[in-house]
């Protein structure tokens, strides 16, 4: 039985590692979320993870496996704007429970976080140009392209982290008075 709660301080370790297994390395091949062919470096750090967990602005959530194993994880941010909205991030699954349904069961749980915790009417995301599987996951949760971009290159000044390509973030949304297909 799987179980989804808010992250503890001392699960930091457990989530840097999973985000990891889930994007980079040979390990992340092993599931469809792997960016290890497109960008180096650690997708998190604990001090990243740490700082979040700390901020009252985000929710970041953990899924448990039966042993209390932590085999997915999401955060959502306050994004504090007129529209209400959060930003759902930091979203792995293990990459061998990867298409197992955990990621939609999980997604759910940051959606329904966003509305409780933080009365939110709308939950935005970013996904890197290109990535089709990606796109039609989240699509069939409801979200749509806003239209909105960012280079990564804006984010991350070192052009070695993504192997000199010019990664582009899409933005996704989805009003959360929407319900589940």
């Amino acid at each position: 039985m799987t179980q989804i709660a808010p992250a503890r301080f001392d699960d930091i370790a457990a989530i840097v590692g999973l985000m990891q297994r889930a994007y980079r390395g040979e390990e992340s091949k092993k599931g469809w979320t792997s960016e290890a062919d497109l960008i180096d470096g650690d997708r998190t750090t604990p001090e990243d993870i740490g700082k979040v967990l700390a901020n009252p602005n985000h929710h970041f959530l953990v899924a448990r496996d039966a042993a209390g194993q932590i085999i997915g994880c999401a955060d959502i941010e306050w994004l504090d704007d007129p529209a209400r909205s959060c930003s759902f991030g930091k979203f792995a699954v293990e990459p061998s429970l990867q298409g197992s349904g955990l990621g939609k069961q999980l997604m759910q749980a940051a959606e329904a976080a966003a509305v409780a915790v933080f009365g939110a009417h709308r939950m935005t995301m970013t996904v890197i140009e290109g990535r089709a599987e990606l796109v039609a996951f989240y699509q069939r949760r409801g979200y749509r392209a806003t239209g909105s971009a960012v280079s990564m290159a804006d984010i991350h000044h070192d052009p070695s982290m993504t192997r000199g390509h010019n990664l582009i973030l899409l933005e996704y949304d989805k009003s959360l008075q929407t319900k589940w297909a």
